[in-house]
């Protein structure tokens, strides 16, 4: 496995300004970690960066000039609006250590489900491993023609090369074949149309007062009314006492 190598350099500026003023020029400030040693501020050309992240290496050499390392990229800071990585962060590693990546799955071939009605879901597109440094697959194969419909490929199932193993579930479902999913027809709802709606009275009186016909009649007593006073029933007449 050839190892990629790019050129670094060694970081002194730091600060919010620094680092704009750096990836305005085409750079892109990092961090280089791991091993016990201290940590090391340091800058990369933008495009080598990409070069990296397009290229299937998981595992590149720093060349400081004086100083060459491996590193594994751990942590990226992306802004993936504007295609622009902010950060980016190494590990240092040993050819001979093992390391935790995430590789990509291909898969080969159609599934024999899919002649009678079935349908090939992929439920993962990459799958962890711990591997070497130096022999970690640029992906992972897997052959799909012979699952009918209820079958599916697991982690534990997959072909990896010697020295590697799974890091992840081993019952983890990585590919299947199923029934097509049935999508229930909804009737749609009637929606009640509204009343018709009641013209308003078109004679309009005075400072925006309506028609009296559309106004609801009052029912409290007129002021004549409210003035008049009712005469005071008589009180009954006392009944005489019986002669004796």
């Amino acid at each position: 496995m050839q190892i990629p190598a790019f050129k670094a350099e060694k970081r002194a500026a730091s600060g919010t300004k620094a680092m704009r003023k750096l990836r305005a020029g085409g750079v892109v400030p990092g961090v280089l970690y791991g091993k016990g040693k201290e940590n090391l501020n340091l800058q990369i050309a933008d495009k080598d960066l990409h070069a990296m992240l397009d290229g299937s290496a998981h595992v590149v050499q720093l060349d400081f000039g004086s100083e060459k390392t491996y590193a594994l990229i751990r942590a990226l800071d992306q802004d993936h609006l504007a295609d622009v990585i902010n950060h980016v962060d190494f590990v240092r590693v040993d050819l001979s250590d093992k390391v935790r990546v995430r590789v990509p799955v291909n898969f080969i071939g159609t599934a024999k489900g899919a002649a009678h009605g079935g349908v090939m879901e992929v439920l993962r597109g990459d799958v962890e491993l711990m591997s070497p440094a130096d022999r970690i697959p640029a992906h992972i194969e897997v052959e799909v023609t012979h699952l009918e419909i209820g079958d599916a490929v697991r982690a534990k199932d997959l072909k990896l090369p010697e020295g590697i193993t799974i890091h992840q579930n081993p019952n983890a479902v990585i590919v299947h074949c199923t029934h097509p999913r049935k999508v229930e027809e909804v009737a749609p709802v009637r929606v009640p149309k509204p009343p018709p709606r009641v013209p308003p009275c078109p004679l309009v009186l005075p400072f925006g007062r309506g028609c009296r016909r559309s106004r609801p009649r009052c029912r409290r007593p007129s002021r004549r009314r409210q003035g008049r006073s009712r005469p005071a029933a008589a009180a009954p007449a006392a009944k005489a006492a019986p002669k004796k």
